[in-house]
């Protein structure tokens, strides 16, 4: 059986990441998919982890200010990669537009997007050609759930985000929504999510190569497929 390195053994490691069920939330079990799995990976290679779910705005903070060590549920970013080192993705997922029900909108190209009004989260990342594009009409709102209830009553026509998360939103909330939005055909891009250590961290690299070993025996073993799955069947079938 293998040890835990001495770094590890009784370092604490504050894991933050902002409210975006079902990936990360305060409501959720363990703290949804992502904290579950980042906490599970770390403990098991030999650290003691403090996870809590904050605004992005205080994430970025923190994480740059040396408050916070990691920050989960993220896909990659090269801005983010000035000041944080990203570990192996431990899950993927496809991006998708939720167009109103009976919409006949399908994706097949960002620039095919021009004609539309479309909600998005303020500084999200969904893909990076459409993260760039400054020509479409879009509306930035705080959260995922707003952006769906905008396309709902008319207010947008397209709002975007991870399946697992629309998913949750429709299962969690108004139930009349799922009667007026629906996925519209074709993916944006199948993201991968991470989690990263803070570079100025003394021992981040460190960290992060405990990680990614952890995660691979975890993988290897199906406690990661178990892990995750918990999480899967509660928001799509509770």
């Amino acid at each position: 059986m293998m040890t835990a390195p001495a770094r590890a053994q009784g370092q604490v490691l504050s894991v933050v990441a902002d409210d975006w069920p079902p990936f990360s939330g305060p409501d959720l079990p363990r703290g949804g998919i992502s904290l579950d799995v980042i906490a599970a990976v770390l403990e098991r290679a030999g650290y003691t982890v403090e996870t809590q779910v904050v605004p992005w705005a205080r994430v970025l903070n923190g994480a740059r200010s040396g408050t916070f060590d990691i920050v989960g549920s993220l896909f990659a970013d090269q801005e983010l990669a000035e000041f944080l080192t990203y570990a192996e993705p431990f899950y993927t997922t496809n991006v998708q537009l939720v167009r109103p029900k009976g919409s006949e909108i399908t994706f097949t190209t960002v620039e095919a997007l021009r004609p539309y009004k479309i909600a998005v989260g303020e500084g999200f990342l969904y893909q990076d050609e459409f993260d760039r594009a400054d020509y479409l009409d879009k509306t930035a709102v705080t959260t995922t759930s707003q952006a769906v209830h905008m396309v709902a009553h008319g207010r947008a026509d397209l709002t975007l985000d991870s399946v697992d998360v629309i998913r949750h939103v429709l299962g969690s909330e108004d139930p009349t929504l799922a009667d007026r939005v629906e996925l519209a055909p074709g993916v944006l891009a199948a993201q991968d999510l991470h989690m990263a250590v803070r570079t100025g961290l003394e021992n981040s690299a460190q960290i992060v190569a405990d990680f990614n070993r952890t995660l691979a025996e975890m993988r290897a073993d199906g406690t990661l497929e178990t892990l995750l799955a918990k999480h899967i069947d509660a928001h799509v079938n509770g």
